[in-house]
């Protein structure tokens, strides 16, 4: 008799929930029968042991959202999984949001870290700060100031997931407020993932709730989160989960749960122009070039290292040798980080050869190679050898010609590092870019370096000084002289690449950038033959007169031997 009783008691007990979750959130009715699990989604899913809970940083991107902030944090503040950082970026409200998040934070024992600024900047702009400072290791999970999380559990599962360490990236369900008729996200098919179609196949909105290690999104290029030289801001969402679901396709996991409220009844700006932007935005997104699969994902804790980033140097010299001493002075007086210095060097007559050979005995740590050595004067051959990846060579090289000087220190392991930074492919050593008159948005990337996207007329800049991956010039065919190999150069800069600079001048003119005549060139070298050396201190000094071609000259002792500089 009692076993009766328990068994209708439990079949009214499932009706009613049954019938529960019908009336009251439509989630049955709304949630489409699911397919088969694939392949990819059930290796993602295997539950392993949690051998180390990991960090979870919840980055809240609030804007005017007082009404709804204080359920938001509750949201996150009962999380009962303790391992998160609260991260709340308050990007120019109004309304009192700010206010509101720093008296909630007050009474609560965990810390709410507030980030407020007082003018709007791109929603992407703000968030692409936040995560670059983050540890690679940390797991972000994107959270907008109207929404909240649906229970909660939701970090504990999360902490579940990333368990497997082959999941870098989860999303998952999202139930709409305030009717909770409609549950948005769904598995993303095998083929579409592996075969990287999603650019162009999906045009639906990505499930909100999606979370990822910041290292991960930290391998994204800077370049493809600016349109026209400003951080995207609509489309923000796009622009940032594009290139993860290309890179790491075998380890984005659907997590088949309601995991998140998306609060529709915040009025969502609509108006034509809006509109139109985001059209052209979008249309810009789906335009760029799929990522390769990442093989592996890097995820050691930001620290310093001794390993420090190293660059070739090659120097274009033609009849000027009193400017080429000048140049290696300097260079090897405040630079540092620098592996091989090649000269690439031309003489049109019997003296500069002279002179050129009396240059080499005096910089024995320099490779000096004549063009005039190479059958037919080969640029091309000659340009190989020096970019070719041998055992020793560096795989970044600083091209420029020996009409500079090195004004200022530079250290190229801290150019090489703000590049691998935001993945850009040039570094421009000369201040031309600072001393731009339309010079875009400058982004701060390190300190005292700053990066910009080029745009059309950044793209045709002359040739410059400027450190460049090597790859770049990986085929060579076609570059007969040293003009040639200077279109090459400026053929790299394309309009949507980025490349950074100093802010402060670093490297200096010697002469005015028109060609010297002949005569002059002559008059330089048989001053340097008769032992005469460019006067550095009193050059910077005389930088106007110099750049006439009235350049300060001293006798020259034998030189000694310089350290780097530290």
């Amino acid at each position: 008799m009692k076993k009766g009783f328990v068994f209708l008691l439990l079949i009214g007990l499932l009706a009613s929930t049954y019938y529960g979750l019908k009336t009251h959130f439509g989630v049955l009715e709304k949630i489409a029968p699911q397919k088969k699990e694939t392949a990819l989604q059930s290796r993602l899913g295997i539950v392993h042991p949690i051998l180390e809970d990991q960090m979870i940083v919840a980055v809240i991107l609030a804007e005017n959202n007082a009404k709804d902030i204080e359920r938001n944090l509750d949201s996150l503040f009962t999380q009962t999984y303790p391992y998160t950082r609260v991260i709340l970026i308050d990007n120019g409200s109004t309304d009192g949001t700010y206010e509101r998040a720093e008296a909630y934070s007050q009474n609560k024992e965990r810390k709410l870290e507030l980030i407020r600024y007082e003018n709007r900047k791109p929603n992407l702009e703000v968030l692409y700060d936040v995560i670059q400072r983050l540890d690679p290791h940390e797991i972000v999970a994107l959270i907008e100031g109207k929404d909240w999380l649906s229970h909660e559990n939701v970090f504990d599962h999360l902490n579940c997931a990333y368990a497997n360490p082959e999941v870098w990236m989860t999303h998952s369900r999202a139930i709409s407020h305030p009717n909770y008729q409609v549950v948005s996200g769904h598995e993303f098919s095998e083929s579409l993932l592996l075969g990287k179609e999603f650019r162009q196949k999906v045009r639906e909105e990505i499930s909100p709730l999606t979370t990822f290690y910041a290292g991960f999104f930290q391998n994204v290029k800077l370049q493809d989160f600016l349109y026209k030289g400003v951080f995207i801001d609509e489309c923000y969402r796009l622009a940032s989960l594009l290139p993860l679901f290309e890179m790491g396709p075998e380890h984005i996991l659907f997590m088949d749960e309601v995991s998140y409220v998306k609060n529709d009844s915040v009025s969502v700006v609509d108006h034509k122009l809006h509109l139109q932007k985001v059209a052209l935005v979008d249309a810009h997104l789906r335009s760029l070039p799929s990522y390769k699969i990442l093989s592996q994902l890097k995820l050691e804790i930001n620290s310093p290292s001794f390993h420090r980033y190293k660059s070739d140097l090659v120097l274009f010299s033609e009849d000027s040798p009193l400017h080429l001493y000048a140049c290696l002075e300097s260079l090897l007086l405040n630079t540092r980080d620098i592996n091989e210095v090649y000269v690439l060097y031309k003489g049109s007559d019997h003296e500069f050869q002279r002179a050129y050979l009396n240059l080499q005995n005096e910089f024995h740590t320099v490779q000096f190679l004549n063009v005039c050595d190479y059958p037919g004067n080969d640029y091309a051959t000659l340009i190989s050898k020096v970019l070719a990846n041998k055992r020793h060579a560096s795989p970044y090289v600083v091209i420029g010609d020996d009409r500079l000087i090195f004004e200022e220190r530079i250290r190229f392991h801290d150019c090489i590092s703000a590049m691998e930074k935001v993945h850009a492919d040039h570094f421009f050593l000369s201040h031309e870019v600072e001393e731009s008159e339309g010079l875009p948005h400058a982004i701060p990337i390190d300190q005292g370096i700053y990066a910009y996207q080029l745009g059309e007329e950044g793209a045709s800049r002359p040739f410059s000084i400027a450190l460049c991956r090597k790859s770049l010039f990986e085929s060579l065919e076609g570059i007969n002289d040293l003009s040639a190999f200077r279109k090459l150069w400026e053929r790299k800069l394309t309009p949507a690449a980025v490349a950074l600079f100093y802010e402060e001048k670093k490297i200096v003119p010697i002469v005015a950038l028109q060609d010297p005549s002949l005569s002059q060139k002559k008059e330089w070298g048989h001053k340097f033959i008769e032992g005469y050396k460019i006067d550095l201190p009193s050059l910077t000094c005389e930088l106007e007169e110099a750049q006439k071609g009235e350049l300060p000259l001293i006798k020259r002792d034998r030189r000694r031997v310089t350290a780097q500089a530290d």
